[in-house]
């Protein structure tokens, strides 16, 4: 029986994330998606017009997502309102379950649209860690340290994606993280941050 539009797309996505995943964007071969979819070539092109456009299906919507998570936490902690743990770990969850778009979009990417989307999102972080720190301070806080501290996070938190933890384990490392967190930043600022606000991590 013949399969529906939708399912046609479907069945593209689920085995493009695959091919990406696995051979990174350039040397992604529609042709063996489009077999392994069981869909021929033309209704590929039916669907999507490039191979990078078919790359920004895959993780346009998740990411989106993401991007509407963090930028709204960010809001209320430069804001001083407060961040219920329940919020903390929703966006923590999030990135969990979607490890597979992180890894696409750091070491997949190449020759896509979103080739640079590592050095952007750790600009991004460098905006944001350097706003949060100058509220809390007289003077702005020195960027080449705010830089620094935002690649020490980055690496803690990358090692949560590729890492083998289960959820619980994951969990339990932000709360560690968060409260080693916040003690060092406390230190570095000669301040003490506002209850009940709280540091924000790189993705929580």
């Amino acid at each position: 029986m013949p399969i529906s539009a939708s399912e046609t797309r479907t069945a593209l996505l689920k085995c493009g994330k695959e091919e990406f995943l696995k051979r990174g964007f350039k040397k992604a071969s529609l042709r063996a998606i489009c077999s392994k979819a069981n869909v021929t070539t033309g209704a590929f092109y039916t669907h999507f017009k490039t191979k990078d456009e078919f790359f920004c299906a895959i993780v346009e919507d998740d990411l989106h997502e993401y991007n509407g998570l963090y930028d709204g936490l960010i809001d209320r902690v430069i804001g001083r309102v407060s961040s219920s743990q329940g919020e903390e770990r929703k966006i923590m969850e999030f990135i969990m379950d979607h490890r597979a778009l992180f890894c696409l979009l750091f070491d997949c990417s190449d020759g896509s649209s979103y080739e640079g989307f590592k050095d952007d999102l750790l600009r991004k972080f460098d905006i944001t860690y350097q706003r949060f720190f100058d509220s809390y301070v007289a003077k702005p806080v020195d960027p080449a340290l705010v830089r620094t501290v935002v690649r020490m996070k980055f690496a803690q938190y990358c090692e949560m994606i590729y890492g083998d933890f289960d959820r619980d384990e994951v969990m339990r490392i932000t709360d560690s993280l968060a409260e080693f967190t916040r003690a060092g930043f406390e230190a570095l600022l000669g301040t003490k941050f506002e209850s009940p606000g709280y540091v924000p991590g790189l993705f929580s």
